[in-house]
């Protein structure tokens, strides 16, 4: 049986926040320092951060209170802020989806799940619909979802989570035997239009970034911006080998400026947050 607070790390798991919102990017800031501290924080510094990053104080409050009431962030002593262990429990497992973007090639395996269950339990069938597709799972059919078998391991979690693993059983194949095409059973598995919109919207939100400032502010904004609009692109984007994707993709072309950007911020962001954090 999956950990108590297993469950409860994958319901907040969630996606429906818009990236560049006050909530989005105080999550954002609490996976990536917030989550990381040894002693709570004060609230005012939560607020000092998200305002850094280009929130107002109003919305900065407002967003840190939901978060609270979601559980993702909890207040302990006399107004200071801690992360929940659900909450860090999601964000430790995020990090190699979000900073290590992975990408299928022909040689690559895949992961079939089979599943029946029980009418009674019309519930849990729609959990696992919902966090298949959050991991990047394509609908094959009712009761049969395909994933790049690299997240074989993702996948046996959810279902341990949501103690669905006796309804269901994985094969791992090379080669799927299209109906038709490589093209036309992406088309078919995988809602490719919303993915390709989600990439062509964070290439507009990052297009003005400023990534060669030796400012740390600067640095540190770009860097919460950045993060805030890729996070859950990682998730719903399995990673197809070119072979199965239309011409002009954009993921390619996002996930270069997402590693470029990254790579040129992160330390200088992180400095300042230790600044605005009291280290």
């Amino acid at each position: 049986m999956a950990p108590a607070n297993s469950l409860a790390a994958f319901a907040l798991d969630d996606f429906e926040s818009r990236f560049g919102s006050a909530a989005s990017v105080v999550r954002t800031i609490a996976g990536l320092y917030l989550r990381h501290q040894s002693v709570p924080i004060p609230r005012p510094r939560v607020i000092e951060l998200a305002c850094a990053a280009g929130i107002s104080s109003p919305a900065a409050q407002t967003a840190t209170s939901r978060l609270i009431d979601r559980g993702l962030l909890e207040t302990v002593q006399s107004g200071e802020l801690t992360v929940t262990a659900p909450a860090k429990s999601m964000f430790a497992r995020g990090n190699r989806r979000i900073f290590t973007p992975r990408h299928m090639s022909n040689a690559d395996r895949w992961v079939l799940v089979a599943f029946s269950v029980p009418e009674s339990l019309r519930a849990l069938r729609h959990q696992l619909r919902k966090h298949f597709i959050q991991l990047g799972g394509g609908l094959v059919s009712a009761g049969l979802w395909i994933f790049p078998e690299y997240l074989h391991a993702e996948v046996l979690e959810v279902l341990n989570a949501l103690k669905a693993r006796t309804y269901a059983t994985l094969f791992v194949t090379q080669t799927p035997q299209y109906p038709g095409d490589a093209h036309q059973a992406a088309a078919q598995w995988w809602d490719l239009a919303k993915i390709s919109k989600l990439h062509h919207a964070f290439l507009a939100a990052t297009a003005g970034l400023d990534a060669a400032s030796a400012d740390e502010q600067i640095a540190y904004r770009s860097y919460v911006t950045l993060i805030d609009a890729w996070r859950a692109i990682p998730y719903l984007d399995p990673g197809l080998p070119e072979t199965m994707l239309p011409e002009r993709w954009p993921g390619q072309e996002s996930r270069q400026r997402f590693l470029e950007i990254s790579g040129s911020c992160q330390g200088r962001a992180q400095s300042y947050a230790s600044l605005l954090l009291g280290h």
